[in-house]
């Protein structure tokens, strides 16, 4: 395999026979030409799109078998093999309305590409179409509606993705192929990556680790950045967003282009600044204020034989943390200095509510710089692709005004990934992967204080994977083997209980070296019944090696106002997951259903701990710290997900969706009922939204909209109510609007775009079971615990582009 590689990278400009692809794409029905369809071959990152009759034209394509991709908004996809020979090919193509995405072309997950319909895996798509006529606070926040999909917050900047009631480091980012790893097993903190620059999103909902080894076992959310523009194309954008609940400004630039010879450039940057958020039982909430500032770009060829592209990015934030302190009267209170020595609580004054800024005392400063080199080549009859990536996240947390500009933690992660993966050739419908990849960190601590030691680890996995497919069945799986290898520093405490890495009085951890290896697998099957209805199932095993927090943690974490202790003998989590499901399609409506059950055997979380007189276990009386000790036990989550789109052929101007999403687990260790539930467990939601859309109105209005959206979310009475860990949540129903339209000049070109949303219509006061600040003190003036999520929120998106051919 090395070897190569090897040869590939010394030799790509081989000699290949060289050929054109054209042809007409029409509406199925009416005939008529369709304009501006994306035509994409993905793994040569080449395409173009059709011009004002329909044609198109790619050429300098390597000869061979390729993968074509023809997409245009509300029109079903199509994916097709083309045999090229030398010279030119014609492929002309009738493209359907899609009353959903069962269509979508999707290869997360699938080395082969396949579509949501046909794959065994369930697989959600998102793209930016939605995005942008959505409202979302930040990266996750914009597929938390999705069915299965959720997220953990802390304020309006900070979320992380749940997948089927699993999160934290049991769901897999990925980047462009690359494990986003910036200490995501973190409660306090938001993936760093920039949300302007992302163009799709695929979410498997399943173990993920036949693919990328441990910590799949909810499953994984792919982050994907838009093609390269067509040859001979130079165009950018100018994107701005308002949001009116906490003045929420966000701006970002991007210029690309691609020459005639296949050289392609991109650069973006992006920046976001907020204040306070605010709601009706809270008013401001003071300490969500955050800002942001990224730049990314890539440089790269696509030529005949593949493509080579090197990507940097820089992504860095500033963000308060909320402490939810108040005074008698309600009010919030911050941390300020009253001598060299000693600080204390005053009540925060209206100009620091109302202020941008970022304070002295409990805020975070993340950083994330992150390069990869990507590459895919035609290698005889198959398919070659390497990644390699390098990474560097500093993440600091600042506690106390007595020591300005010092942090008390401050995490310095390195990592390295790399991903090989060799493609053969089709044979009579069966695709085979052969590959691997792997992971190696080093985390060091360079703040005032340690919660945990520095570390070392080593990940590497071997994997295979198959799939065929027929005109009425696709079956796909595989099998994978992982050795984790970690190495955690000693940690020692001095007199005083000051935790150090270096030789002190008195060990307090004593260190680790082990070696934790797991094979995990996956096989499933798609078979369509007629045209309109289709059947599959999968079942597969997953892994998760413990994390360096759950190992070794001895100490007060600053972001999370806790004590958290860990335990070095925890076990790897294994899972076996099942899903059914069901799918119907016609030319008006599109359903969808699966019902799902996760089995994980030594699956680890953080519970209070209590005293001996059954009180909360303090471990400084000055402050009122919580204790909390990692523990394991064996757990099952089950449920299901459905969803309904309804778009009459004789009114395709008609949208209705609707989704009801479902997840309940069971603690089968738990020896009292108040410990039989699982922790962060979202309650059962329904989402409904009717669209009207109209393609043109007059000379200059393009692809309007309105819609309304309506959420309902039950009561949460399935909470980990033991030790006071958890607390039921009232149910909520929020009601949401939105509309659209671009505008375009004489000859058709887009001059801008605008976004309008309306969130929480009727500013309901509300808190989300997967709320982390609900459990942030009681409001004395009120009697209501905790801060609620964010009120009415008016967010505006103008997009601006210009540039072409």
């Amino acid at each position: 395999m090395l070897r190569i590689l090897l040869i590939f990278l010394l030799l790509p400009g081989l000699a290949m026979a060289q050929t054109t692809v054209s042809g007409i794409i029409t509406d199925k029905s009416t005939r008529q030409p369709l304009i501006g369809v994306s035509i994409y071959f993905p793994n040569l990152k080449k395409g173009a799109v059709t011009d004002t009759v329909g044609h198109y034209r790619v050429s300098a394509l390597p000869a061979g078998t390729q993968k074509m991709e023809v997409r245009f908004l509300s029109y079903k996809t199509q994916t097709r093999s083309l045999r090229l020979l030398s010279g030119e090919t014609t492929a002309d193509f009738s493209l359907e309305p899609d009353a959903a995405q069962l269509q979508e072309v999707v290869v997360t997950g699938l080395t082969t590409g396949s579509t949501v319909k046909d794959s065994p895996v369930p697989i959600m798509t998102y793209n930016k179409i939605q995005w942008l006529q959505g409202s979302s606070t930040n990266l996750v926040d914009a597929v938390g509606k999705l069915p299965g999909m959720s997220q953990i917050t802390t304020g309006v900047g900070l979320s992380k993705p749940v997948i089927r009631g699993l999160g934290f480091n049991r769901v897999i980012t990925v980047h462009d192929g690359v494990r986003q790893e910036d200490n995501q097993w973190g409660e306090e903190h938001a993936l760093q990556v920039d949300e302007y620059s992302i163009d799709r999103y695929e979410i498997i909902k399943g173990s993920g680790s036949l693919l990328y080894g441990s910590d799949g076992l909810g499953g994984v959310m792919s982050l994907i950045s838009a093609r390269p523009p067509e040859a001979g194309v130079l165009k950018g954008q100018i994107l701005t967003n308002y949001q009116s609940n906490n003045g929420m400004i966000g701006l970002s630039g991007l210029l690309e282009g691609t020459t005639h010879k296949g050289l392609f450039g991109r650069v973006r940057m992006s920046t976001k600044s907020a204040g306070n958020y605010h709601n009706q039982y809270d008013g401001l909430v003071y300490g969500s204020a955050y800002r942001e500032f990224d730049i990314n770009g890539t440089i790269g060829i696509n030529r005949k034989w593949g493509y080579s592209q090197l990507y940097m990015s820089n992504w860095h934030q500033d963000i308060n943390v909320v402490t939810g302190e108040r005074d008698p009267s309600g009010r919030f209170q911050e941390l300020v200095r009253t001598s060299d020595t000693t600080e204390a609580l005053r009540p925060v004054s209206d100009a620091t509510l109302h202020s941008r800024a970022i304070e002295l005392a409990n805020y975070q400063n993340l950083n994330n710089f992150k390069t990869s080199w990507n590459t895919f080549a035609k290698i005889g009859s198959g398919n070659i692709s390497a990644i390699v990536s390098y990474s560097q996240n500093r993440r600091q947390e600042f506690a106390s005004t007595l020591t300005p500009g010092q942090p008390a933690l401050y995490f310095y992660l390195q990592n390295v990934f790399y991903d090989l993966k060799y493609y053969f050739g089709g044979h009579n419908g069966w695709d085979f992967t052969i590959g691997g990849n792997g992971l190696w960190q080093y985390n060091q601590n360079k703040g005032l204080q340690i919660l945990y030691p520095g570390y070392r680890s080593w990940d590497n996995g071997l994997f295979l994977f198959a799939q065929k497919k027929t005109d009425r069945l696709t079956i796909n799986g595989g099998i994978r083997m992982d050795i984790r290898r970690m190495h955690i520093n000693k940690l020692y405490a001095d007199k005083n209980g000051v935790f150090s890495e270096t030789v002190s009085s008195q060990v307090r951890f004593a260190g680790l070296d082990k070696i934790y290896a797991n094979p995990t697998a996956s096989f499933g099957a798609t078979y369509s019944l007629s045209s309109r209805w289709t059947v599959k199932m999968n079942i597969g095993r997953g892994f998760r090696a413990p994390s360096t927090p759950e190992l070794s943690a001895n100490g007060e974490h600053a972001g999370t106002f806790r004590y958290e202790i860990g335990s070095p003998n925890l076990l790897s989590e294994t899972s076996w997951q099942g899903d059914l499901g069901i799918n119907y399609e016609s030319p008006d409506v599109s359903i969808t259903a699966s019902l799902f059950q996760n089995r994980i055997n030594n699956y680890t979380y953080s519970e209070k701990v209590l005293n001996r007189l059954g009180q909360d276990s303090i471990v400084d009386p000055s402050r009122p710290i919580l204790t909390y000790r990692y523990k394991q036990g064996n757990a099952v989550l089950f449920g299901g997900e459905a969803q309904l789109a309804f778009n009459p052929h004789a009114a395709r101007w008609f949208h209705f969706t609707t989704s009801y999403s479902l997840v309940r687990s069971r603690n089968l260790t738990a020896t009292t009922d108040s410990a039989r539930y699982l922790p962060f467990l979202p309650p059962p939601r329904v989402i409904g939204q009717v669209k009207f859309t109209k393609t043109e109105a007059g000379n200059h209005w393009r692809n309007l909209y309105a819609l309304l959206e309506v959420e309902q979310n039950w009561k949460q009475t399935e909470a980990l109510l033991a030790y006071g860990t958890e607390t039921e949540t009232p149910g909520y129903t929020l009601i949401n609007l939105g509309g659209g339209t671009d505008l375009v000049n004489s000859n058709g070109r887009v001059l801008g775009s605008l976004y309008l949303t309306v969130q929480n219509i009727f500013d309901v006061a509300y808190q989300s079971h997967q709320n982390r600040l609900k459990y942030f003190g009681v409001n004395e003036a009120t009697g209501r615990r905790g801060v609620y999520n964010m009120g009415r929120n008016i967010s505006v998106k103008v997009v601006l582009p210009f540039g072409g051919k």
